[in-house]
């Protein structure tokens, strides 16, 4: 854990100063603590700083609690105090965005909507670390345009209505593009051969409207597919639903108050449930090592109530959310957070004290707080059903849907 000697200041929210003096100072890929010279020191998680400003002889740590840290006066460490410390806090806030088990592709030193930034490109997302600014991510499967502004030298990306615009980049400009193009359209042509491998059948034509229609990560209305080609709905029901699932989906079927949704992500080999996870999540693994391909549906049921299943590979358990109408918006809106947690369960389900109170699921309180995705599903959690037995699921749904 490096060690810095310089001086502190601690503003509270209306900026008075809370605490001030010489200091200690210490961090690592997790925690850092400021050592007041005979005082008590403040001690908190880099997750929790939610801006980092860097100036020429001081840095700002901005706290979720509307406090902020000030550095300063470290001297001629300054310069390297303070890379090492928005080093740590540009990986401990990927953690906290759920990416640190994605594949990592390419980063660099730029400008996210005007604001100075270190952007990250992953397999599957793209992390913007801006400073002075709130970070952020984007699936790169939600990315509808990647454009290059020849004229601002910048790369232009649009998804659902937002824009990102990054700029900066000088030299990098044209790497950083082709870094983005070649990964976004890699994405688009595994995914291309995924969906011709499931439904040979179709043209060409038909295929590429299933690509629109269905783009890897998001839940598409079964019927637009049968729109497409009446065989898609078997063929894709005959792939995704596995043999022990069957009488848990002709359940949920039986009681569904219209159309299904369904969809599928690629595992990529690195969305492993991370070591340490609990007793409870070890007999609900994330994925299967061999398994390419996650399918899962969005049940509609009656009282504004989705049941979410995972067709293979993780289906452990149904679970449960609240889904007011309409229901495709409602469906894309939890399919959006399920995305964002990379499909995993414990963000989930984990109750508000667990994470808050275990350090190994600390990152999925602050990702919580960080993702407004990720707050609205937890919201929306009303329990799961675990399959163990059919009698015993049945009667979680039954104490489930009860309750609401």
């Amino acid at each position: 854990m490096p060690a810095y000697s310089g001086k502190y200041q601690y503003l509270d929210e209306s900026g008075g100063t809370a605490g001030q003096g010489p200091c200690q100072l210490s961090f690592d890929s997790g925690a850092c603590i400021v050592t007041p010279s005979g005082g008590t020191p403040l001690a908190f998680d880099l997750g929790d700083a939610d801006r980092a400003t860097p100036a020429e002889w001081d840095l700002q740590l901005a706290l979720c609690t509307g406090r902020t840290v000030v550095l300063k006066q470290f001297g001629a460490a300054f310069s390297r105090m303070s890379e090492e410390l928005l080093a740590a806090w540009r990986d401990r806030t990927v953690e906290c965005l759920l990416l640190e088990d994605l594949e990592e592709v390419a980063r660099y030193q730029g400008a996210a909507n005007g604001a100075p930034a270190e952007i990250r490109i992953f397999k599957s997302n793209l992390a913007v670390l801006p400073l002075a600014g709130d970070p952020m991510q984007w699936r790169l499967a939600e990315i509808d345009s990647c454009a290059f502004d020849s004229a601002a030298y910048s790369i232009v990306l649009e998804s659902a209505g937002e824009r990102l615009v990054l700029s900066k980049l000088g030299k990098k400009t044209g790497e950083a593009y082709d870094h983005l193009r070649q990964t976004i359209d890699a994405l688009h042509t595994q995914a291309a051969r995924a969906l011709h491998d499931l439904f040979p059948f179709l043209n060409a034509d038909a295929l590429q409207r299933v690509q629109q229609a269905m783009p890897e990560g998001r839940s598409c209305f079964i019927p637009t597919l049968a729109a497409i080609h009446p065989k898609l709905p078997d063929a894709l029901l005959a792939r995704a639903v596995d043999e022990s699932l069957t009488p848990y989906f002709e359940s949920l079927n039986k009681q569904s108050t219209g159309p299904l949704f369904g969809g599928f992500k690629f595992t990529w080999g690195s969305d492993q449930a991370p070591p340490g996870q609990n007793q409870e999540d070890a007999a609900e693994p994330e994925t299967e090592p061999d398994a390419p391909l996650f399918f899962w549906y969005f049940f509609p049921l009656a009282r504004n109530i989705a049941a979410w299943e995972a067709t293979t590979g993780s289906g452990r358990a149904t679970y449960f959310f609240r889904a007011d109408p309409p229901a495709a918006a409602a469906v894309a809106r939890l399919t959006r957070g399920l995305a964002l947690v990379n499909f995993r369960r414990e963000p989930i389900y984990l109750p508000e004290t667990s994470l808050l109170q275990q350090p190994r699921f600390r990152r999925y309180a602050i990702g919580a707080r960080k993702l407004p995705d990720l707050r609205a599903l937890r919201a929306a959690y009303l329990g799961r059903a675990i399959h163990s037995s059919q009698e015993t699921w049945l009667t979680q749904v039954v104490s489930i849907i009860g309750k609401t």
